[in-house]
């Protein structure tokens, strides 16, 4: 229940997992490439979900958060512009709810699962943070799994490189997943 609460997965998120994931056809891929970081087969411990929207990748990440946490192992799920809206709301804070700590939280999280990378604001401030938070994953070998809507040459540069050659770079292809009308809920 603490790790659960601790990862912080939207209310709608808490039944995606891959038991309820719909394996539809463009998808296998990025399926296999999620349950290989989720149950840790191999040594990629980066993965990133691109495509359009509605293609089912966030139901993965969540998916792979759900079964980091069944391990034992502490995940946080964050939707980027949330991510960066909680960073700031640190400057105000003091002790766990400080800015140095939410940033050091999401630095050294076992595994940091960043939905929607792309919709946040650009902003200097934004690209830093972001560029500190992928570099010091990189450097000190944490996981990371990202989901972002935007072409890989929409992506700034310096996250793109990193993303592409130190992770697995899938591409959700299927149709429509979320808004298929025996999916709506």
């Amino acid at each position: 229940k603490r790790l659960l609460k601790m990862c912080e997965l939207p209310k709608k998120a808490l039944k995606w997992t891959f038991e309820t994931f719909e394996r539809l056809p463009g998808l296998e891929e990025a399926y296999e490439a999620a349950l290989d970081l989720a149950e840790r087969r191999g040594e990629n411990k980066w993965l990133l979900l691109m495509g359009g929207t509605d293609r089912g990748k966030s139901h993965l990440l969540a998916a792979i958060c759900h079964r980091w946490l069944q391990a034992g192992t502490p995940a946080r799920y964050a939707y980027v512009p949330l991510l960066l809206d909680e960073l700031r709301r640190g400057f105000r804070g003091e002790g766990d709810n400080s800015y140095d700590a939410r940033f050091d939280f999401f630095l050294n999280v076992p595994l940091l699962a960043m939905d929607d990378l792309g919709t946040e604001n650009r902003t200097p401030w934004v690209q830093e943070r972001l560029d500190t938070i992928i570099d010091y994953r990189l450097m000190h070998e944490l996981a990371l799994v990202v989901t972002s809507n935007l072409p890989m040459e929409d992506l700034p540069f310096r996250i793109r490189s990193r993303l592409a050659r130190e992770g697995r770079v899938v591409y959700t292809a299927a149709d429509e997943y979320r808004t298929r009308p025996d999916r709506r809920e």
